[in-house]
């Protein structure tokens, strides 16, 4: 989290979520996150694309 220079990028109760209307896509999360579980919008895997409705769900309930 403290790689993100806009501080996009919150805990969730079971992982972390990156706001997307803050993030400037610079990439440094991508580079640090130790599971490799950060995509473009455009490049996540099929096999993740739910994660993109989890994470919106994340948002829409704070």
């Amino acid at each position: 989290m403290d790689v993100c220079p806009v501080d996009c990028i919150e805990e969730g109760p079971d992982q972390f979520f990156i706001e997307a209307d803050i993030c400037i896509e610079c990439g440094a999360c991508e580079v640090a996150c130790p599971v490799g579980a950060v995509f473009y919008d455009t490049d996540v895997p099929d096999e993740e694309k739910h994660m993109i409705q989890k994470a919106e769900n994340f948002y829409k309930s704070k």
